[in-house]
């Protein structure tokens, strides 16, 4: 029951007086019973769709990727693919299906681990849980969608300084309560633009980063990390303008900003601080390979080809819409489009990866994309018709650019 998640903060606050956002984020998404260790949000009738659920195209391009990688390291007898945070296996199904139709012998080598803190009972494939993550690889790691539900802690200016948004209890209710910060990284990050910062600006600070990259360095010894997620550089990240920070929380496809209520029952994000990612890979042997966004990765890649063959076939219309409509969602300038695509390389060579430097030409070739496949990929069409997915939150309210 997700009331375990908010008992368990209730507990951590009666016995230190109040936590960090950061560990009220923490109970509420991955305590006992926590928004993503009770159940997959990830469905029509969830809280949000993903790209790997919009359309197999996403993981077959992702496999073209990691083929060249595979090449780029003289194809090696076994290819290892770590994915953190795998849910039910989906992006896993449609990359390691792909695999196969692009080249045997490369599907042969394919290593897939999908990995999850709590892998659910239905899966799509094997996932398995955090500890089993393996240790000096050779190939890729695959974070998709990861990095901005990691906890963060929160801050507010007040006279000119920074304030950490701590949670305590009143009157048996949760509420914000503003001190010192609790790490000194939170004003060293805010620090260089506080003076551009209006009075009672609000934003986010990712503390855990560095942690997060030291596993990463322990999990691959030679190969390469792609985060694909929404975010900006710190300086987009900090703007004056966006006066409530990142922060979004969002249940059955509603967009709400107040992660006081439904603990447990709804999801809390924050856009990524892209900055601190790659000082904190740089810091761990990573070397910064490229960023796009997830539009010109795709089409880097081929998604341009895919959507071309699907208008010439003979598909019936129906089904045709419904295959635009999830490709389209992939590279939606104003949605999925605009996320970040970053690789980084680790004792890797430096040829410039197809997906982040590559043009459409190179992706001549490829099999035709795969067909959704039902139970594993959501049907576009019937949302947009009901209006359920976009009724109250569009993809600008919670990713876009702007505040």
């Amino acid at each position: 029951m997700p009331e375990q998640a908010e008992h368990a903060i209730r507990d951590a606050i009666s016995e230190h007086g109040r936590v960090t956002f950061a560990e009220f984020m923490r109970l509420a998404l991955y305590g006992p019973d926590g928004y993503y260790t009770s159940g997959s949000p990830i469905s029509a009738s969830g809280d949000y769709f993903t790209s790997p659920s919009a359309h197999p195209a996403f993981g077959a391009l992702i496999a073209a990727q990691l083929h060249q990688m595979w090449q780029l390291l003289d194809s090696p007898d076994v290819f290892t693919v770590a994915e953190e945070a795998a849910g039910n296996g989906g992006l896993a199904a449609d990359i390691t299906e792909y695999a196969g139709r692009l080249d045997r012998k490369f599907a042969d080598a394919l290593d897939y681990r999908a990995l999850d803190i709590a892998p659910p009972e239905r899966q799509h494939f094997p996932v398995t849980s955090l500890d089993e993550r393996p240790i000096g690889i050779t190939g890729c790691l695959l974070s998709n969608e990861l990095l901005d539900a990691m906890p963060v802690h929160r801050f507010e200016v007040r006279n000119g300084s920074v304030q950490e948004l701590f949670i305590g209890l009143a009157a048996g209710q949760f509420v914000e309560i503003l001190d010192e910060p609790s790490s000194p990284v939170i004003t060293e990050r805010v620090q260089p633009f506080l003076r551009a910062l209006p009075e009672g600006y609000r934003g986010e600070v990712n503390t855990d980063f560095a942690q997060w990259a030291a596993t990463q360095a322990s999990t691959l010894h030679t190969g390469w990390l792609l985060a694909i997620d929404y975010g900006f550089n710190r300086e987009t990240l900090y703007k004056p303008q966006r006066m409530s920070g990142s922060l979004r929380c969002y249940n059955q496809h509603t967009l709400g900003q107040d992660p006081l209520k439904s603990v447990g029952r709804q999801d809390i994000t924050s856009h990524v601080d892209f900055t601190a990612v790659d000082q904190s890979l740089s810091a761990n042997g990573f070397r910064h390979a490229g960023t796009v966004t997830q539009a010109e990765f795709l089409s880097n890649l081929g998604i341009t080809g895919f959507m071309k063959a699907l208008q010439e076939s003979e598909m019936p219309r129906t089904l045709k819409r419904k295959q635009e409509l999830g490709m389209q969602s992939l590279v939606d300038p104003g949605g999925m489009g605009a996320f970040v695509v970053a690789a980084y390389g680790r004792n890797a060579p430096q040829e410039p990866l197809r997906g982040i430097a590559g043009t459409q030409s190179q992706s001549r070739g490829l099999p035709l994309a795969p067909t959704p496949v039902n139970g594993r990929h959501i049907d576009l069409s019937g949302a947009q018709t009901s209006g359920s997915y976009f009724e109250v939150a569009s993809f600008d309210d919670l990713f876009g650019n702007e505040p």
